[in-house]
C-alpha cells in the first residue's frame, strides 16, 4: 500500500509526538550522592610528670602510641582507638587499653585529657558538643555538659579540640580543672563525645 504525502506527515508528526512524551515521561537517573565527608578523632593526653602522653594527631610523636614523654620511649602493649564522625548528630568513644598504662599512674595526676579531630579550626563553629564523659577502667570520673572547644576564641588552628582537662588551657580550666582529676588508668581510659555537626 502507497502512502501518500499527507499520510506520511501525519505518521511522522505521530511519531515524533510520541518520541517527545517518551523522552518526558522517563525520569532522570539522580546523580550519586556524594559521600558526606568523615573526620576523624584521637584521644590525647599527658599524665602529670609526662610519664604517659598521646599527642595531637599532627604531631610526629603521634606514631609511637602511648609514651613516655621525657625518654621519648614507647609504652608497648597499649592500644589507642580513633573513631570518626560526620554531619549530624553523633555519639563516638576515643580510647586507650592495655595493662602497662599502669605504668604512668604513679603520677596521680594529668595535664591534659581532651580529644584532638581533623575538623578543621575554621570549622569549629559548625560543631556543637552537647557534653563529653571521661571514664577510666570503665568507671564514669567525669561528664562535662558544652565543653570547652579549640581553636580558642581570637585564635586559629588548622584542627579543632575538644577539651575533658587542660592545665594550660583557660577556658577548660572554666569546665573542669585539670587538678581536680586524679584518678589514673590501670586498664582504659576513653572519651566518649555526643554532639552535633551542622
Amino acid at each position: 500500500m502507497r502512502l501518500t504525502n499527507v499520510t506520511k506527515r501525519v505518521l511522522s508528526l505521530a511519531v515524533a509526538a510520541t518520541l517527545v512524551a517518551t523522552a518526558v515521561s522517563v525520569p532522570v537517573a539522580p546523580k550519586k550522592a556524594e559521600a558526606a565527608k568523615k573526620y576523624t578523632a584521637y584521644l590525647c593526653f599527658a599524665s602529670k610528670s609526662y610519664n604517659g602522653v598521646a599527642s595531637n594527631h599532627n604531631d610526629s610523636n603521634r606514631k609511637l602510641g602511648v609514651y613516655n614523654g621525657g625518654k621519648k620511649t614507647k609504652i608497648s602493649g597499649v592500644k589507642l582507638k580513633n573513631a570518626s564522625f560526620k554531619k549530624g548528630k553523633f555519639t563516638f568513644t576515643v580510647s586507650a587499653t592495655g595493662k602497662n598504662l599502669k605504668k604512668f599512674a604513679k603520677d596521680k595526676g594529668w595535664n591534659s585529657i581532651y580529644v584532638d579531630t581533623s575538623l578543621p579550626g575554621k570549622d569549629k563553629k559548625k560543631l556543637s558538643v552537647s557534653k563529653v564523659t571521661l571514664k577510666i577502667d570503665g568507671k564514669t570520673v567525669k561528664t562535662i555538659k558544652k565543653p570547652a572547644l579549640t581553636p580558642d576564641p581570637g585564635k586559629s588552628d588548622s584542627f579543632t579540640q575538644i577539651m575533658v582537662l587542660n592545665t594550660w588551657n583557660t577556658y577548660a580550666q572554666k569546665k573542669c580543672k585539670a587538678t581536680s582529676i586524679t584518678k589514673m588508668p590501670k586498664k582504659s581510659i576513653s572519651v566518649t563525645v555526643s554532639g552535633k555537626l551542622k
